[in-house]
């Protein structure tokens, strides 16, 4: 038997009183920080909504809904003369021909009171006409400069916002092209993603200053005609991810259960030894 001073038998004394209170403690403390992680769990979940929430009904086909230039939209603007002929003989020519009339896109930025300062003709206010709208307008303005104007613009920053499982996932994605349905969307995201629930999707839209949140199911077949519906600018498509409490619960508690067995296996040593 190893011999200890009375201070020293003191010290180990109080050690193992711990631990052993511990060990009889165990259940409750895992209990305790079962408790205390309950109240972590999917706090990564987003758009939360009540049980007797009422969704707005989406409007399956919007494709017909043009977008209306916003300020501090970024804009491309190109300008042809003769009515783009220009632009489809360079187009048509071949590749020993001179490459004249290329324009260049420059990016223009629409300011917080809706104007753009253009080339020659200075300052316009645009905000609230659509592209076509828009081109049409910079033609009549560039008509005393320019021979037949032909103008050519984009709206650079058009996009939506996709969050898939797992919770938290979100993707941006650029609007390059009109009519993009919210299944293209979702599938350029990723698809609804691991544990996605896909019979519990949330669309958010801005419409007329009003946030407007639709449901769509895509679990049957029944749900495709939503999911034709048109993506617009601003969108935000949420597919909640389903619970994993589970597995949730024993990430949160591992690392008390750890230190606990470590303990205990301490315990279980110096109990042999002394």
């Amino acid at each position: 038997m190893v011999q200890l001073s009375d201070t020293c038998q003191c010290l180990l004394l109080t050690f193992l009183t711990g631990i052993y209170m511990l060990k009889r403690l165990f259940f409750p403390f895992i209990v305790l920080a079962l408790s205390v992680s309950s109240c972590s769990l999917n706090k990564e979940f987003l758009f939360k909504t009540d049980e007797d929430f009422v969704f707005d009904v989406p409007v399956i086909d919007s494709s017909s809904i043009d977008y209306k230039i916003q300020p501090h939209d970024e804009l491309s603007f190109d300008l042809y003369t003769n009515d783009g002929a220009m632009m489809l003989e360079f187009t048509t020519s071949s590749a020993e021909s001179p490459k004249y009339g290329i324009s260049t896109s420059f990016t223009y930025k629409v300011n917080s009171a809706g104007n753009v300062e253009f080339p020659v003709i200075g300052e316009r206010f645009i905000a609230g006409l659509t592209v076509q709208q828009a081109q049409d307008f910079l033609e009549e303005q560039y008509t005393y400069q320019f021979n037949k104007p032909y103008a050519v613009m984009k709206v650079l920053n058009r996009r939506a916002i996709v969050f898939n499982a797992p919770a938290g996932n979100g993707t941006v994605i650029p609007l390059d092209n009109e009519g993009m349905s919210i299944i293209e969307a979702i599938a350029i995201a990723g698809g609804g993603g691991k544990n996605g629930d896909v019979s519990n999707i949330k669309v958010i839209r801005k419409v007329a200053q009003k946030q407007e949140v639709y449901h769509i199911d895509l679990s049957t077949i029944d749900g495709i005609k939503y999911a034709n519906m048109s993506v617009e600018a601003g969108d935000i498509i949420y597919v909640t991810p389903t619970r994993q409490l589970g597995r949730e619960i024993i990430a949160d508690v591992q690392p008390y259960v750890t230190i606990m067995s470590g303990l205990s296996i301490v315990y279980g040593v110096f109990s042999r030894v002394f």
